[in-house]
């Protein structure tokens, strides 16, 4: 049993989209009562408490590549980024797609984990159900690990009728380019984004289409497209929501804060599956965050060694956990987005979306999954130090005005002032 305290004058950000300052009770490691004082539509104070984020899309590389970031070292990165629960995806090596890789997997992240988490299994065509305690099964529509991508329509209905929830990366490889440095020589090895056209992101869409109606209605998965990165996913979305199908919509700071010109600029460690777009896509990707056309934010989370990154080949994939907080806050911080929108993005519609429960919300019952937020900008030269293994800092050019001073899961003091505190784990959510 969890230790009873409280928290005496705090600000914290409601349900209701509202700050109430008054005392947070906690016992047994769920929040016990809020005693609130009075409600404002803005924070009071330098200093607010909000509800631990949920990032619902992570690769932290174990089993199989803990080199790049490791469970232990990854969770680290998602409480200096406020995050409290994160769903990590099934592209291991070897991919986790039976249930003896998914049980062992299991077992690494309850001794290493430091905040709550859930897993994802890898489908194939004809496979399997994914396991009760999975988030969901994922498809990759673009190869992603050692097992073959799924592209057609009819696999992909197979893979409907068994799966209760899916999770698709909409890129049809069938349309990437391998022959670009030949027909754009001018461009070099800065291609990446011309060898995966948006083409391949239509042709994913048209045929998850097809295979949605192909489906019968009582047989038909939930379905979220993976970060979002162009106009024509966020005008499907809406198109299939208006015809009554359980769509949603992620998409990762990345698509609404960089363009391929950013790519271009700063190379391979802006390179990511799939490629940052136009300034076109990235306005209309940040108005769908603004205005509900997305659902949740999540990292996308993608780290790999700086050696790596730098390589003749370097792989895809942009680390971004610990920056997500920091980000979503600074924008509610600067009125782009409204705080009642900040709490759908961060964490309210994930834990809709995947039956995550009480998490994602400040209110009595729920787990005390808290970050404690403080405003203003850093002090002129100073630079927090780097918690993923990828040591690159994709955001540089962002003016943040918020930083996580502290994050607590499940009643306890999991990160506070620059470190993570020994012996706190997270929990499995869908245990």
């Amino acid at each position: 049993m969890g230790m009873k305290f409280q928290i005496d004058d705090a600000c914290w950000l409601g349900d209701d989209g509202w700050f109430h300052r008054g005392t947070i009770r906690i016992a047994n490691d769920r929040i016990a009562k809020l005693e609130s004082d009075y409600a404002s539509d803005a924070p009071s104070g330098d200093e607010i408490v909000v509800p631990g984020l949920i990032d619902a899309h992570v690769h932290l590389r174990e089993p199989g590549q803990a080199y790049k970031e490791g469970i232990a070292n990854g969770t680290v990165a998602a409480l200096k980024g406020g995050a409290t629960t994160v769903l990590d995806m099934p592209n291991n090596r070897p991919p986790i797609a039976t249930r003896a890789l998914f049980e062992q997997k299991r077992a690494l992240f309850a001794r290493k984990s430091r905040v709550n988490y859930g897993l994802f299994w890898q489908t194939t065509d004809g496979g399997a159900p994914a396991p009760e305690t999975a988030a969901g099964a994922k498809i990759y529509m673009a190869q992603s690990s050692s097992l073959p991508a799924i592209g057609n329509a009819d696999a992909l209905a197979r893979i409907f009728r068994v799966q209760d929830l899916v999770v698709v990366h909409a890129e049809d490889e069938r349309e990437f380019f391998h022959g670009v440095e030949k027909s754009f020589p001018h461009r070099g090895k800065l291609s990446h984004h011309l060898r995966r056209p948006r083409a391949a992101v239509s042709a994913a869409l048209k045929s998850i289409e097809t295979a949605l109606r192909k489906t019968p209605a009582k047989a038909r998965p939930r379905l979220v497209v993976a970060h979002c990165g162009t106009v024509d996913e966020i005008e499907w979305v809406r198109k299939m929501k208006r015809a009554g199908y359980d769509v949603w919509a992620e998409t990762c700071p990345h698509y609404f804060l960089l363009t391929e010109e950013d790519y271009l600029r700063r190379g391979a460690a802006l390179q990511v599956n799939p490629p940052l777009r136009t300034e076109e896509d990235r306005a209309a990707i940040f108005e769908a965050v603004k205005n509900g056309g997305i659902d949740f934010v999540s990292t996308d989370h993608a780290p790999h060694a700086p050696a790596e990154k730098a390589g003749e080949n370097p792989p895809s994939g942009i680390a971004g956990l610990e920056w997500l907080g920091p980000i979503l806050l600074t924008l509610a911080k600067r009125g782009e987005i409204s705080w009642k929108r900040y709490l759908e993005i961060s964490g309210q519609n994930a834990a809709r979306c995947f039956g995550i429960e009480a998490r994602g919300g400040i209110r009595a019952g729920d787990w005390a999954d808290l970050a404690f937020v403080a405003f203003g900008k850093a002090a002129k030269g100073v630079r927090e130090k780097i918690a993923t293994r990828a040591k690159f800092r994709p955001y540089e050019e962002f003016d943040f005005a918020a930083r996580v001073r502290a994050t607590m899961v499940n009643g306890q003091i999991a990160w506070s002032n620059g470190r993570a505190r020994s012996g706190v784990r997270g929990r499995e959510v869908f245990a």
